[in-house]
């Protein structure tokens, strides 16, 4: 059962009991405050016709005090004398009947039913009065009796009323309490069906919230207008999704870093297997020559040992964070002209010079790393340089700051395609990419290393007239330093 049916039931069935319990509670108070009313009148009445029976008794005993007539006599003339005293057309009287100690009737204008059972009769006293309410014929009537002594004489005084229209107007007030209660149950039952609905459609908008979480709609959240505890808990539902979404992120990412990491280090190798291949050619197609042989095989070498170090070095840089990279002071300018050692073939091919200016400085870096990026750099420079054309690599000192720029003349590239060129895979010329064997890795890969030396890269270019890579360091130590 949904939680607005509940709501609605409870809420509905509440009423229901608690508005007849209250009305019958009611009502019957009312009933009983009436007939306490009437059952004292009814008492009033009757011990007034004990008085005017006595005032008359001692009256009468006075007039014939040297006669002492009869006892039938004398209550007729009591009688008498209190028939002369009522109104026989007010209503309101009731009907009285006279007996002896015996119960034997003396006198009775009794118009209502009796029942042989006179219970009210018994164990009387001059000083009290007895009463019962009978139903006799689907009425209900009112019976006072009093014990009175007349004549030395003791009678009784048998009081009757009609006091039907008290039930009958307890009916009434039933009939028209139920007809109420259907009215107000009924429009109560139609306001909560709306105000039950009102209230859990927040739950209802938290549940299709959770459905397209589910779903894999991560970037769901709830919005709930509202000051009460929904609103708490849409907040805390929504920090949750958040935290799962994040979590999400951070496994999307880090399952992504794992596939690329083959890319970014097939793209890295390219660089100094190309170095080794050059060489091995030069060896291959040139005379003995043991000078050129050593400096070729001993470059061969070293470019395998940076093989080795570079797939250390690229596990690091997806697997671990910026903190555990130890940073060592090094001098800049015999990190560039390894650099050019490294790039020397592609350099010749295509006839460019490689032009480097700037003066010594000490930086605290990981020196694999800054070559990986400087070689990435220069050789993307390289790539989209013409033929005996010019690249510049200026170091340079400004502000406390040490930057590292390589400039070349060649094509350019569109303000659209600047943003989107850290992106891996991100290639502005496919056909250009595709010749050189690039993979849109190489910018990607520098921006992690900068990131890693808490350094900037910007890059400035123009389409057809260059493009200008500036890596940008917070922590020179200085300018003429000497290493220990």
């Amino acid at each position: 059962m949904k939680l607005w049916l509940k709501i609605y039931l409870f809420s509905l069935l509440l009423l229901i009991f608690t508005l007849n319990i209250t009305g019958f509670v009611l009502i019957q108070k009312l009933h009983n405050n009436l007939l306490e009313k009437e059952v004292e009148k009814c008492i009033s009445e009757e011990k007034l016709t004990d008085t005017q029976l006595r005032m008359n008794s001692t009256s009468l005993k006075r007039i014939y005090s040297n006669i002492s007539p009869g006892i039938n006599i004398s209550i007729s003339n009591l009688i008498s004398e209190y028939a002369s005293s009522i109104n026989p057309e007010d209503g309101n009287n009731g009907n009285i009947e006279i007996l002896d100690s015996q119960d034997k009737i003396l006198y009775s204008d009794m118009k209502f039913p009796v029942s042989n059972e006179k219970e009210e009769l018994e164990n009387l006293s001059e000083e009290g009065t007895n009463y019962i309410i009978r139903t006799l014929d689907n009425k209900q009537y009112l019976y006072v009796s009093s014990l009175v002594s007349v004549y030395n004489s003791q009678i009784k005084i048998h009081y009757a009323k009609d006091i039907s229209s008290i039930y009958i107007e307890k009916m009434n007030q039933y009939a028209l309490f139920l007809k109420l209660d259907v009215l107000i149950c009924s429009l109560f039952a139609v306001f909560m069906f709306f105000i039950s609905r009102l209230i859990t459609k927040p739950i209802n908008t938290l549940i299709a919230s959770t459905q397209k979480i589910s779903l894999g709609q991560y970037s769901e959240r709830v919005v709930l207008k509202s000051k009460d505890e929904f609103n708490v808990l849409s907040n805390h539902f929504n920090l949750m999704a958040q935290t799962i979404e994040d979590k999400i992120n951070e496994l999307e990412m880090s399952n992504i870093e794992k596939e690329t990491f083959i890319n970014n280090l097939t793209h890295e190798l390219k660089t100094p297997l190309t170095s080794i291949i050059g060489y091995a050619s030069l060896i291959r197609t040139s005379k003995y020559n043991e000078e050129l042989f050593f400096e070729a095989a001993d470059y061969i070498y070293k470019e395998g040992k940076r093989l080795e170090q570079m797939a250390f070095k690229m596990m690091d840089l997806i697997y671990t964070k910026n903190q555990e990279f130890k940073l060592t002071p090094e001098k800049i300018m015999p990190i560039i002209y390894e650099v050019e050692k490294s790039l020397i073939v592609k350099l010749k091919d295509k006839n460019i010079d490689l032009i480097i200016e700037g003066e010594e400085c000490i930086l605290d870096v990981d020196k694999d790393l800054i070559k990986m990026a400087l070689c990435n750099l220069v050789e993307n420079a390289i790539k989209a340089s013409e033929n005996n054309s010019k690249i510049y690599l200026k170091l340079s000192d400004l502000n406390n700051k040490t930057s590292i720029s390589i400039m070349d003349s060649g094509s350019g590239m569109a303000k659209e395609h600047l943003e989107k060129i850290w992106q891996p895979f991100y290639v502005v010329d496919k056909a250009r990419s595709r010749k050189s064997n690039g993979a849109g890795i190489g910018l990607s890969i520098c921006k992690k290393i900068a990131e890693v030396h808490n350094a900037d890269i910007k890059i400035n270019s123009e389409l057809g007239k260059g493009t200008e890579v500036t890596l940008i360091f917070n922590n020179t130590l200085s300018k003429n330093s000497k290493l220990d």
